[in-house]
């Protein structure tokens, strides 16, 4: 389904959401979702966009076994990587191509990490950049700012 149909569908009913695991195939895909979602963010926070660093670190991130590809009615819709520590889940990414945002893709996604947080009676945390607007989103699941820093904020849920 192109992306713009998708934008018109997930604005009137739920949208089905499953993960896949990622796999080392999955590189330009997690290079493509992180440019499209991050680049503006990069360049405003460092000044730069490192291509090559770019292009290596999604090479390296769609090996972990903790990474999934996000899929929507089988499209490709994101990448997803959460870890479960002994203290805590970690969120490392969660990019959603522009077509699947607001639309209900990233608070299924987050819902059920925060379903699996509960169930472990853990806390769920991440990191934000200051520039990127995605904080709100994270304030409104219940999110808190527990430590700043030049360029990010350090969110967390509390455990159940």
């Amino acid at each position: 389904m192109p992306h713009e149909a998708m934008l018109q569908r997930c604005k009137l009913k739920p949208v089905p959401v499953r993960l896949r695991a990622a796999n080392k195939n999955d590189a330009q895909l997690f290079y493509k979702v992180i440019k499209e979602t991050m680049r503006g963010f990069i360049i405003a926070t460092w000044g730069a966009w490192d291509e090559p660093r770019v292009q290596r670190e999604s090479s390296e991130d769609c090996l972990s076994p903790h990474a999934s590809v996000v899929l929507v009615e089988d499209a490709e819709a994101g990448v997803l990587w959460v870890e479960e520590t002994p203290t805590h889940l970690q969120v490392r990414q969660i990019y959603l191509f522009s077509a699947y945002q607001r639309c209900g893709v990233g608070t299924q996604l987050m819902q059920e990490i925060l379903t699996r947080a509960k169930e472990l009676e853990k806390p769920v945390c991440l990191r934000v950049l200051r520039v990127n607007p995605a904080k709100q989103f994270y304030e409104k699941l219940g999110f808190a700012v527990t430590q700043e820093e030049s360029e990010f904020f350090y969110m967390q849920y509390p455990a159940a």
